[in-house]
């Protein structure tokens, strides 16, 4: 029998998704992008160079000189192998670029370093002399801003020789990664990582029109051949009278993608990085729905290192949320807002594709990589607290002998939060969570 009062609709999907991807997602693949990367390479470079003027009377480029240069020299390439070796030598070296001396000092002491932090403590102190010298000199924003952007582009030019390295040199182990990590991207939504709200209106909204569907079968108004695979399951694994506790408990079973539509409707890779690991996850043939043009999306949120692209790099802070935010824009001088993020956003359309996606329906954020820092805070509130967001669930690093991030990526998010409360309805436990890579 035809359905005569009712158009039995075909299962819909109710949630977006967003893979917000940060460094730890390149490095999971065996991409040496980190900061501290970044400045191993470039200390070897520079101290290579330094070698071939080895008991000259000075070294000089565009970011260091040194005098009397040694003419024996402890092994390693490294800034600390540098710094003893001179200081052996009685040699000595000046920093031209005061930002480049902060950051290699930094990663020297604790072996690692926040570079765009780092921006942000000397801006701060650039304009509150109160705190003290820094390092000794009169460190003005104009010279802070130059000797960042230097590092900028020194950056931009690493990330971009260490991605055409890998893309020449794909393996075996990338494509076990590969393969892990895509099917966690293109999973079927758990409803236990939901929001209780989102949770429950799912539920009553899913529980509502099995009723229906069950109604219009028991007064024949419909018969079997009208009703989809997944309602004859749910029937058949309930009966046809089941109240909502029930149907509830099946739904949030293991196997609830059997009897309710659990696939992400359209896909957003959120990048903060510079690089393009993520083109690597375009939805693979065999999850290919080719419903319409926009189930993958891709958002360079932080700009790229392909100058065609027309995406400058993004590289700065971007916290508004700070105490300290307000005095700088108090400042009334521009020179202090060049490199804040939420300012050079602006320059292209990112920022809105990101809201239209967000203000588009309910979204789940995966994130994949990303520590979560104060450096992203205002952005990473956008997304967090709109009332479209249902479910954060982290993919944490596995460090082994039991040891994990999660925590500290906890920690972080907390502070991207203002309403905790929310907070700890969205954000998934760690029993529902895993390591992004095993």
């Amino acid at each position: 029998m035809l359905a005569t009062s009712r158009i039995i609709q075909k299962p819909r999907n109710f949630m977006n998704r967003i893979i917000l991807i940060g460094n730890g997602f390149d490095l999971a693949h065996g991409m040496k992008t980190s900061y501290n990367d970044f400045l191993k390479d470039f200390w070897k470079n520079t101290i290579t160079e330094i070698h071939k003027f080895e008991g000259k009377e000075i070294f000089e480029n565009d970011d260091i000189i040194i005098k009397n240069v040694p003419s024996q020299w402890l092994p390693g390439y490294e800034y600390s192998n540098l710094i003893k070796t001179l200081k052996n030598s009685n040699s000595k070296i000046e920093f031209k670029n005061i930002f480049l001396y902060k950051i290699s000092a930094k990663a020297y002491f604790q072996n690692w370093v926040d570079i765009e932090n780092e921006y942000y403590e000397l801006l701060k102190k650039s304009y509150n002399k109160n705190e003290g010298e820094i390092l000794n000199y009169d460190y003005g924003i104009e010279q802070l801003n130059s000797d960042f952007e230097r590092i900028k582009e020194l950056l931009e030019g690493y990330l971009l020789k260490i991605e055409l390295e890998f893309d020449k040199s794909q393996n075996q182990n990338f494509s076990r990664t590969r393969y892990r990590i895509e099917q966690k991207i293109y999973s079927n939504f758990k409803l236990k990582d939901f929001s209780e709200i989102t949770l429950n209106q799912k539920i009553d909204s899913e529980y509502a029109d099995f009723k229906k569907d069950v109604q219009a079968f028991k007064e024949n108004k419909i018969d079997r051949d009208d009703l989809s695979e997944k309602r004859l399951s749910l029937i058949s694994a309930i009966g046809v009278d089941a109240d909502r506790e029930k149907f509830k408990q099946l739904i949030l079973s293991q196997d609830g993608h059997l009897f309710i539509d659990l696939i992400p409707n359209h896909t957003l890779f959120l990048n903060f990085n510079y690089t393009f690991t993520e083109l690597h996850y375009q939805i693979p043939d065999r999850m290919s729905k080719s419903k319409n043009g926009k189930e993958v999306e891709f958002i360079h949120i932080h700009g790229s290192n392909r100058k065609k692209d027309k995406n400058p790099i993004i590289f700065g802070f971007g916290d508004e949320l700070d105490e300290d935010y307000k005095k700088i824009e108090r400042l009334n001088d521009n020179n202090y807002l060049e490199n804040i993020k939420s300012i050079r956003y602006l320059d292209t359309d990112n920022y809105k594709r990101l809201l239209e996606f967000v203000n588009s329906g309910n979204y789940q954020i995966m994130i994949m990589g990303h520590s979560c820092g104060t450096s992203d805070r205002t952005l990473l509130n956008t997304v967090f607290e709109n009332e479209n967001c249902a479910s954060i669930k982290v993919f944490y690093h596995n460090k082994g002998d039991n040891k994990d991030n999660f925590s500290d990526i906890i920690k972080n998010i907390s502070r991207s939060f203002n309403d905790k409360a929310l907070m700890r309805d969205r954000v998934v436990n760690k029993t529902y969570c895993e390591p992004l890579t095993e």
